[in-house]
């Protein structure tokens, strides 16, 4: 069997308008200063968190093997804090979660007065996105189609044929200009992902 096919470039339709970006607390620390003298700090910490990316199909197609397919992601944030999985082998109701461990981390001085408590938050921001996707792919070559007995399984015979004859309108294909078989599939991503990170420094005045 001789067959080639080519996913076209990936197409996000109908991406939800996301709701603003969610915030956590990672790490909380609180600093006291009972002396008379102003008092600096060293923060230093890290922490992680986990990125995911869900990638399913609703409309696709399968020839016996298994199919390599190349998703590009919906934009450079997602690419970058997501783990995005750019290559997946799709079977038929085939569906994928992909994780990436992120570090957050803060190295910095807190200076708090005399007679004050400063509390620091390490605080990150996390997004949503989900859109569905189109890939148009094109074949060309020859295929072989094996013919069973319906009862005994028996092998009747093989059939080698252009693969424009087998993958038809019947069987769900379109044509392009050029005579050869293409077919839309489809699918959703869902993305979780942070976005930012952010250091927030509050200060209160001690009881005397």
């Amino acid at each position: 069997m001789v067959l080639v096919h080519v996913p076209g470039e990936t197409k996000y339709t109908l991406p939800e308008v996301p709701p603003k970006p969610t915030a956590h607390v990672l790490f909380c620390a609180k600093f006291t200063n009972n002396t008379p003298n102003q008092q600096t700090y060293t923060l230093k910490t890290e922490r992680r968190t986990r990125s995911t990316c869900e990638i399913s199909f609703v409309k696709s197609y399968t020839y016996g093997v298994q199919i390599q397919m190349k998703l590009a992601p919906p934009n450079p944030i997602v690419e970058a804090n997501a783990g995005f999985m750019s290559e997946i082998s799709k079977q038929k109701g085939y569906s994928s979660t992909s994780e990436q461990e992120l570090a957050w981390g803060v190295d910095s001085e807190i200076v708090v007065p005399s007679g004050y408590q400063t509390t620091a938050e390490l605080v990150f921001k996390e997004d949503d996105f989900r859109g569905d996707f189109e890939i148009l792919t094109t074949f060309e070559g020859k295929i072989s189609v094996s013919y069973e007995h319906k009862k005994t399984k028996e092998l009747i015979g093989t059939v080698v044929d252009k693969v424009a004859r087998i993958f038809n309108p019947k069987s769900g294909f379109s044509k392009d200009n050029e005579g050869r078989p293409t077919f839309l599939v489809k699918g959703v991503c869902k993305c979780k992902f942070g976005v930012e990170q952010s250091v927030n420094l509050t200060e209160t005045r001690l009881c005397q």
